[in-house]
């Protein structure tokens, strides 16, 4: 695991910081450990800190008051979470939930503070990083709006695939993950898992997906 100096060097708020500077916001961020399916943020929490994924990984999630959830985001190593309350102390926007045991550093919102005056250059990389999960996440609703769940499959799958070889492979994907992501039933996504193995474009070994030749553009 790397170290809370070097994870924060290159989180995006922080890159190209000043090692003194970097190493006196390590000493006044609080480092916590967090096993798998523990929620981190509650969507609507009043709490103003800020969170660096030093270890594992996290899903974004929207709930409504009958429990169905959409996941929107999933965030990892050397990323961070919660930018605007420390600014607005605004309630939690989205959930947040550990996939696999995590690590995190919590900066509070009076460390925060005091970086921004005399670093104002994070303002500007504040903004920059908000413009884009503002286009990730109109991406999202686009998608969720105007495809049909098979697009939305195909999306979720490129998405989260890299490159093993001369084929595409996914990370660790439950058909209930793919669900979640495409606010579509568990079911919906078997069938099409199911036919687009069945016609050779996908293999699936445990909980990767390879995607053995490109996808067909519609089901």
């Amino acid at each position: 695991m790397a170290s809370l100096t070097e994870t924060l060097k290159k989180t995006t708020l922080f890159c190209g910081m000043d090692q003194s500077d970097i190493e006196m916001i390590a000493a006044q961020t609080v480092t916590r450990q967090f096993p798998k399916n523990t929620v981190i943020v509650n969507q609507g929490d009043e709490t103003d800190s800020f969170y660096v994924i030093v270890q594992g990984k996290v899903d974004v999630f929207l709930q409504n008051d009958k429990g169905k959830e959409i996941i929107i985001n999933t965030l990892g190593l050397c990323e961070s979470f919660g930018e605007l309350a420390p600014l607005g102390r605004i309630p939690r926007q989205a959930s947040i939930i550990t996939t696999e045991d995590s690590t995190f550093g919590i900066i509070s919102r009076q460390v925060f503070m005091d970086t921004l005056l005399v670093k104002p250059s994070i303002g500007m990389r504040i903004i920059d990083l908000l413009i884009r999960r503002i286009q990730d996440l109109t991406e999202e609703v686009s998608s969720l709006a105007l495809e049909d769940v098979y697009n939305r499959v195909v999306r979720v799958l490129y998405k989260h695939a890299q490159e093993v070889g001369d084929k595409l492979v996914t990370e660790k994907l439950t058909q209930q993950d793919i669900a979640s992501r495409v606010g579509a039933t568990r079911e919906m996504v078997h069938r099409i898992l199911k036919e687009l193995k069945k016609g050779g474009y996908i293999s699936i070994e445990g909980k990767h997906i390879t995607i053995e030749k490109k996808l067909p553009p519609g089901w």
